[in-house]
């Protein structure tokens, strides 16, 4: 199947595009279809991102912990790191067993999937019983098959790793507004973040949206998780899940598309809110499966909080380079924060 280019794509407005829930670009195996909406960084939008955002060069990782969240979370095993002393004591190796899932993570494509009918319901797969695997897809029309295959590294995440990720970050600092208007949320509550709030947050910090942005929203996850005993840990993992996050609504899905946004992260367990507020839209089924938008969870936001206050400057240039892996599902962002 041949596929329009992504710049005809991705520049058709989200109310004349044939599905909206469907949006695959380049051919099977290709870079466009391995890149997604990471396409919109061509060198041009990543040159200009970095004249204009890099001016003192202060850098801040952007990466947890790996060893969070040290409590397993649905079953994911957490970080191991071992070391290994080599030449009768005279050098030291690394083995790292982890879950990027557990920690700051980019969610790949190969990730989430979405039903095979575009046109049936979405329904939330952590609550329901899964669907025969012949009835979803991946982006492009990957199959659950394909991707099983090892010998397919379609849509895997050494996409991106051939030209990294690069370009302006915009910070949503959502917690930080939520305090200064006497909003109180947990980051681990059904807590839903409304397309009226982003705008209102980037009106009064002065933010204005440019193609090929990506999007940080930050909830103070990281910082309140940090700040939880053991028991409460384990007794979080042990009850459902809830999460705080954006709304997932067809004003913001129209938004994001329209903004042109290449990605979106946060320090979230899974950037939109949990359960969604809208129960016929999964918005990992649209962003991941399809258009091909990477989702960031559980980045470390609290220092780039902090100095973008400092600096009264809420947008910055951003590099991750994800892991170089022939099919790999997700990836450790290795992102920092330029300013």
């Amino acid at each position: 199947m041949t596929h329009q280019p992504p710049t005809a794509l991705f520049d058709t407005p989200f109310d004349d595009l044939p599905n909206p829930k469907r949006v695959w670009a380049g051919d099977a195996g290709s870079r466009e279809e391995g890149l997604g909406r990471l396409a919109l960084l061509t060198p041009e939008v990543v040159a200009q991102a970095a004249a204009q955002e890099i001016k003192s060069g202060k850098r801040i990782g952007l990466d947890w912990d790996m060893r969070m969240m040290d409590v397993s979370s649905r079953s994911r095993p957490t970080c191991q790191h071992h070391i290994l002393t080599t030449l009768n004591g005279a050098a030291n190796d690394d083995m790292y067993i982890f879950n990027p899932q557990q920690s700051s993570q980019w969610d790949g494509f190969r990730h989430f999937s979405q039903p095979f009918n575009v046109n049936e319901p979405s329904s939330d797969p952590i609550t329901t019983a899964s669907q025969a695997t012949s009835a979803r897809v991946f982006y492009g029309g990957t199959t659950l098959t394909e991707i099983r295959n090892r010998s397919s590294g379609r849509i895997g995440t050494q996409h991106w790793a051939q030209e990294g990720i690069a370009g302006r970050g915009v910070l949503i600092d959502y917690a930080s507004w939520a305090l200064s208007n006497n909003i109180s949320f947990s980051a681990f509550e059904q807590h839903h973040i409304s397309l009226e709030t982003i705008r209102t947050i980037a009106t009064e910090c002065a933010i204005e949206f440019r193609r090929g942005d990506i999007l940080f929203v930050r909830t103070g996850l990281t910082s309140e998780y940090e700040g939880m005993s053991l028991v409460d840990k384990h007794a979080l993992n042990a009850r459902k899940p809830l999460h705080a996050g954006v709304e997932a609504t067809r004003d913001v899905l129209r938004w994001l598309w329209d903004t042109k946004f290449s990605a979106v992260a946060g320090d979230g367990l899974s950037w939109e809110s949990y359960p969604s507020k809208t129960p016929d839209i999964f918005m990992h089924e649209w962003l991941l499966a399809g258009w091909g938008m990477p989702i960031g969870e559980l980045f470390d936001l609290e220092r780039l909080s902090r100095v973008c206050k400092e600096l009264n400057r809420w947008t910055f240039f951003v590099t991750s380079m994800p892991l170089n892996m022939v099919g790999g599902v997700s990836s450790p962002p290795n992102a920092m924060a330029i300013f």
